[in-house]
């Protein structure tokens, strides 16, 4: 951070003293990564409307990384490039590098170029944002359109190479959508970064099941931005590769660890640890996990239990090392303060507390105390308006399963307004097994993602 403040003041003192001083430049062409994959590059693109689909930079057909590699930015460490023989893909952070920096024409929309969170107002916050403005720091999605050649879509991955997201710092709250779906496992990763220097990263996130479906139109969209919050949390993304079904990772390490609770210290045991989904296993009876394979990088580690609030730790993990990290989860707060807290600090809520007979939509007894907080909270705060989102996990039909978390969320609702809240402060949504937010494959996900999510509603 340190490092950060002082390039940032340097930086400043350029721009407001000397208006002709500049941030130094690489003196040599920028070098590409000594392991970057030989890639067959795309047709040059012509000019096209901005509602087109733009073409990738690069595109790579059973490579060493996947049956389909689609590459979104060229990778140049934002026009400052590499030291002679260094390898991104092994996890090695980047020096630090000079700013405020601009894209070229040639960059894809989104890449190599600083972005503010668009909720961003007169917050003060870092030097991305003291030394950039709209319009040009507007986020801006990430587009293209490729073609699969008859692949099926199994898997997917996105590895990212990200630099000074910082929203434990500044306080963001990252959101991520691809194809116009929110996608929160994507955001956990985000979100529970603490970049300082600045400093280039790679990021891995594996897409769960029930997300894959987004690519199989053969069109990417991502955008990441945080509208809600007045934070000063610039950040930038050099690259973004698309890896359809995914092959062995080729630079991983091992990351050790131990889940307590946050208050008592103790051992949590069914936790559910994840990296980035790239590998995940639940905690035994002393809290304790380890997990091999996990791609080389910055590794975000979460733990998630229906009791507790998830918690997120990150780490740098070069290939052939081990890292190990605490993760310390503190227990729900299903009271009405500890509501609105969360909803003014993230936006949502996940209650684990609000229960349905068997594939029914009828309330049983024991959800009463969760629902009178929620009744408690919209009685204090008389101008909230929410989102009543039913989740369910992916055992049964899709169909199936959004009608039943509709009527579930309807259930809710009328629970509520039974209860003398005005029907037009709650929506009612049914999700049903489309957003999870941990892997179906074990029991400890599947709970996870059978859930009631409140949501402050749009407006």
């Amino acid at each position: 951070m340190q490092i950060h403040r002082t390039i940032a003041a340097a930086t400043l003192a350029c721009l407001l003293v000397l208006s002709a001083c500049k941030p130094g430049q690489p003196s040599a062409t920028p070098a590409q990564p000594a392991a970057a994959p030989a890639a067959t590059a795309a047709p040059a693109a012509t000019p096209t409307p901005a509602d087109a689909w733009p073409q990738p930079d690069k595109v790579e057909r059973d490579g060493p990384d996947a049956e389909l590699m689609v590459q979104i930015g060229d990778i140049d460490n934002f026009g400052f490039g590499f030291p002679d023989g260094f390898n991104l893909f092994t996890g090695r952070s980047t020096p630090v590098h000079s700013y405020p920096f601009k894209p070229s024409e040639t960059d894809a929309s989104g890449t190599d170029r600083i972005m503010v969170p668009s909720g961003f107002n007169s917050a003060s916050g870092d030097g991305y944002t003291a030394s950039t403005a709209r319009p040009d720091n507007e986020p801006r999605p990430l587009r293209v359109a490729f073609d699969l050649d008859g692949i099926e879509v199994k898997r997917a991955a996105l590895q990212l190479f990200v630099d000074d997201f910082q929203a434990r710092v500044w306080g963001a709250t990252y959101r991520v959508w691809i194809n116009g779906t929110e996608v929160p496992t994507v955001a956990t990763t985000l979100n529970a970064l603490d970049q300082t220097g600045p400093i280039g990263k790679l990021v891995t996130i594996e897409l769960l099941p029930e997300q894959v479906g987004l690519l199989r139109e053969g069109k990417f969209e991502m955008k990441i931005d945080d509208p809600s919050h007045d934070v000063a949390d610039g950040f930038a993304l050099d690259f973004v590769r698309i890896l359809i079904n995914p092959k062995p990772w080729r630079y991983t390490g091992t990351v050790h660890g131990i889940a307590i609770d946050e208050q008592s210290g103790a051992p949590l045991a069914g936790v559910l640890v994840s990296a980035s989904n790239t590998a995940q296993m639940s905690t035994g009876a002393d809290g304790n996990f380890s997990m091999s394979g996990v791609p080389a990088g910055l590794a975000v580690v979460s733990g998630s239990h229906p009791d507790y609030q998830a918690a997120t730790e990150s780490a740098d993990l070069v290939a052939g090392d081990d890292v190990r990290v605490v993760l310390r989860l503190k227990a729900a707060e299903n009271t009405s303060a500890g509501m609105h807290e969360q909803l003014d600090r993230i936006g949502r809520i996940d209650l684990y507390g609000v229960y349905f007979d068997t594939d029914k939509d009828s309330l049983k007894p024991e959800s009463d105390a969760v629902l009178n907080q929620v009744l408690d909270l919209l009685k204090q705060y008389p101008q909230l308006h929410l989102v009543i989102a039913g989740h369910t996990d992916a055992q049964g039909s899709d169909d199936h399963n959004r009608d039943l978390s509709n009527r579930r969320a309807q259930s809710v609702v009328a629970w509520l307004v039974g209860r003398g809240i005005a029907a037009d402060r709650l929506q009612a949504e049914g999700h049903g097994e489309s957003q999870p937010v941990a892997s179906n494959d074990t029991a400890e996900g599947r709970a996870l993602n059978r859930r009631v999510e409140l949501r402050k509603a749009d407006g």
